[in-house]
């Protein structure tokens, strides 16, 4: 679970306010602070906590989704198998009450034979593309019915995640904002290595946000 992003986007909000409060004075110096939020995320002892637990959260609903696919996949076996065997003993009975029928009634002449044979062909194509409709709805509910899983478990690991990040943001947002008021910093910006923003002067408060965040 990523936490860069989050700490980037501090650093933006607190320079855009920092910057309308100075934009219309020359007189003022702007103080600027900064944070290594590689540092940050690796060595943060709450933020560490954070992730370990989000991590381990989502790899329970992970297992999660995989116990209730497979139950699901079972479960779907299962009514193909029943629906299976019941469309084939529909076909053979259908084909035992023609075959009866033409028993009953014997073809008296080629003619009428060939005619018996069309038509058992005829039934036996139209009791077979039914069979086919009636498993392929089968295997789209199965198919829309996985699908649907799926979404629901993604939506369910994404607000875990969402969770987790404005938990970590927001204990980033107490730690900085304090320790901004208490040096009277009117900037801070993230100074990780994707994201230098600070070559020169400047106030490194990442050890003090790593203090805060034990």
């Amino acid at each position: 679970m990523k936490f860069n992003k989050t700490v980037r986007g501090l650093g933006v909000t607190i320079l855009l306010a920092a910057s309308l409060g100075v934009s219309g004075c020359g007189e003022k110096t702007s103080l600027v602070g900064y944070y290594n939020a590689d540092r940050i995320e690796s060595e943060a002892v709450q933020i560490k906590a954070l992730q370990e637990e989000g991590t381990a959260k989502l790899k329970e609903k992970q297992a999660e989704l995989e116990t209730k696919m497979k139950e699901k996949q079972d479960e779907l076996e299962k009514k193909f198998k029943e629906k299976q065997d019941a469309i084939m003993a529909g076909l053979q009975a259908k084909e035992d009450e023609f075959n009866q029928k033409v028993q009953a009634n014997p073809p008296k002449s080629q003619e009428e034979a060939d005619k018996i044979q069309q038509e058992a062909d005829e039934l036996g194509k139209t009791l077979q593309q039914e069979a086919e409709t009636e498993m392929q709805k089968l295997q789209q509910e199965a198919s829309t019915e996985a699908q649907r899983i799926q979404q629901e478990a993604s939506a369910q690991m994404q607000g875990i995640r969402t969770q987790y990040q404005m938990q970590m943001r927001q204990k980033l947002d107490k730690a900085v904002d304090e320790i901004a008021r208490a040096k009277k910093l009117d900037v801070i910006l993230d100074n990780s290595i994707m994201q230098k923003s600070v070559f020169y002067g400047g106030v490194d408060i990442t050890d003090d946000v790593l203090e805060k965040l034990k």
